[in-house]
């Protein structure tokens, strides 16, 4: 949208622009009014132009983060007795439902 307002932009300056600056009489000869830099602006600007149009459009997306919340581990989860020796309980996810559940685990 942005080169395409830039370029019809240019063109009605291009189509209202005049590239010569026409003769005029003085005395008994034709001789050409100006300093003959007339090139210089509408270059500059052509440049300007041409260096905004030719570069690339960069998006930046950022990427998303991620965060897991560590496992909660229970040493005695309420309303169950003491494990047995040489055990203790741990809540781990179950890789088949996707869900926390506590387990025994040995020490």
């Amino acid at each position: 949208m942005k080169k395409t307002v830039l370029l019809l932009l240019l063109l009605a300056l291009i189509g209202t622009a005049s590239a010569h600056e026409g003769f005029r009489y003085r005395g008994g000869c034709c001789y050409r009014g100006g300093y003959g830099m007339g090139w210089v602006a509408p270059a500059v600007v052509g440049g300007v132009i041409g260096y905004e149009l030719s570069r690339p459009n960069v998006v930046v997306e950022q990427q998303p983060v991620y965060v897991t919340p560590p496992p909660v581990v229970y040493v005695n989860p309420p309303g169950t007795l003491n494990p047995p020796a040489g055990y203790h309980y741990a809540q781990m996810i179950d890789p088949k439902t996707n869900q926390y559940t506590i387990v025994l685990v040995p020490n």
